[in-house]
């Protein structure tokens, strides 16, 4: 909540503000995003930076190990089935992807880029590979004047509304 506060206080003495949200956790579900974007897009036009958490490196570790040390036992066993399986981690990197661009749909002057990690876009092939490497090279859509870019095409849900990315792995 300070956080949110140094925000708001900032939106509104006219500085630009943008928000990473960054990493997601496996454990995050559409009504968690939609949380976090209701507050974010209170700031007013906002462009929130969303990058899904990968096992690689030691920022990983240190979640895992924040996570066990605060007992949240369900995402230790989330995490470290990443670790495990990298098609988990491929497919769970994918729906959080794609469930936050879907929820950002529904807030009017909220801008979210996403950023796919490099190992997942070589985990991918096809239609969604493309889709990533485009997703991957939007540029972003901040602005530093008074008028506000238009959301990138690039920058969108990999499956429409309801629908899984399963058919698209």
């Amino acid at each position: 909540m300070p956080r949110w506060q140094a925000l708001d206080t900032l939106q509104q003495a006219g500085v630009s503000v943008f928000v990473s949200m960054s990493p997601t956790y496996p454990t995050m579900d559409e009504d968690d995003f939609h949380e976090l974007l209701s507050y974010f897009r209170a700031l007013g036009e906002v462009v929130v930076f969303h990058e899904p958490i990968n096992p690689r490196g030691a920022n990983f570790q240190q979640c895992l190990d924040a996570a066990q040390q605060a007992g949240y036992d369900d995402v230790v066993e989330e995490l470290q089935q990443m670790q495990e399986s990298r098609q988990y981690w491929v497919e769970y990197a994918l729906d959080q992807l794609n469930t936050v661009q879907q929820v950002a749909t529904r807030f009017d002057g909220l801008q979210v880029h996403s950023w796919p990690d490099d190992e997942l876009v070589r985990s991918t092939s096809g239609q969604l590979r493309s889709k990533l490497e485009a997703m991957q090279q939007a540029v972003s859509p901040e602005s530093f004047s008074e008028y506000a870019p238009d959301t990138s095409p690039e920058q969108s849900e990999l499956a429409r509304d309801g629908e899984s990315v399963d058919h698209l792995i």
